[in-house]
């Protein structure tokens, strides 16, 4: 809630309630352990910008890539800090255009990927019709984005199923890296660990919903992971899957 005024701060609390605040709290602890001070950070998919907000008061320095324009001026508008950078784009295999499936109802739900929304409108039949309109977004691959802003020390990509793409844009493996999984799409999951990027010095964790604690005491190697993943069982449950190195974890 960093750039809003204190009566606006004390309306979001009460309007939030104390589990939110809660839950927020436990996520920034949860980032401080996991990331030093005054770290570059990528924020793919970085919707009204609660992560880059999150990110930003622990100290990061935080690149915000979001395609919806109605998110972006939420951020620019709730957001002051100079430590956030706005890309109105999304990240993907190439640079150039793509299509988004835009969600007006559910600003969180919209998608590049039809196989996803697809997969999702199954597992329920309230978001047939979530998806009403496309726009043409520019996309941009995440090196190009290392060339520009430098190796950010954490990538964090929440993309509603295209985490496929934007990994495919990705040559050089920072030191911590998080993409959001969902069960109803786990074939999906299991070829994003199998991306040329993660190489032979990747370890892996996962946390269940909005991330604030790991589900494993210890980082595993990728067979481990996909072992317990098929464990949880098929429906509408997501997470965050984390890859770090051996060296940093």
């Amino acid at each position: 809630i960093t750039g809003l005024g204190g009566p606006a701060r004390l309306l979001y609390r009460a309007t939030a309630g104390r589990k939110k605040t809660a839950l927020l709290q436990s996520m920034s602890l949860f980032y401080a352990e996991l990331l030093p001070h005054e770290s570059l950070v990528f924020d793919i998919g970085a919707n009204v910008g609660q992560y880059a907000a999150l990110l930003s008061n622990l100290g990061c320095r935080v690149v915000a890539v979001e395609p919806n324009g109605d998110c972006i001026r939420h951020i620019q508008l709730s957001y002051s800090s100079s430590k956030i950078e706005i890309l109105q784009a999304v990240a993907g295999p190439r640079n150039g255009l793509a299509t988004l499936n835009l969600s007006d109802e559910r600003d969180d739900l919209s998608s590049l990927s039809s196989e996803w929304i697809t997969a999702i409108q199954k597992e329920h039949c309230s978001y047939v019709g979530l998806w009403r309109r496309q726009v043409t977004v520019p996309m941009v691959t995440l090196d190009t984005m290392v060339e520009r802003y430098g190796v950010p020390y954490f990538i964090k990509i929440d993309v509603e199923g295209f985490e496929e793409g934007v990994l495919d844009g990705l040559s050089v493996q920072p030191g911590l890296l998080s993409f959001e999984f969902n069960t109803a799409f786990l074939d999906a999951t299991m070829r994003c660990l199998e991306k040329p990027v993660f190489g032979g010095d990747s370890v892996f964790n996962f946390a269940m919903g909005d991330p604030n604690a790991f589900e494993m005491p210890n980082w595993v190697e990728e067979a481990r992971l996909k072992e317990i993943l098929t464990r949880i069982g098929s429906g509408d449950r997501h997470g965050d899957i984390f890859v770090g190195l051996r060296s940093t974890t």
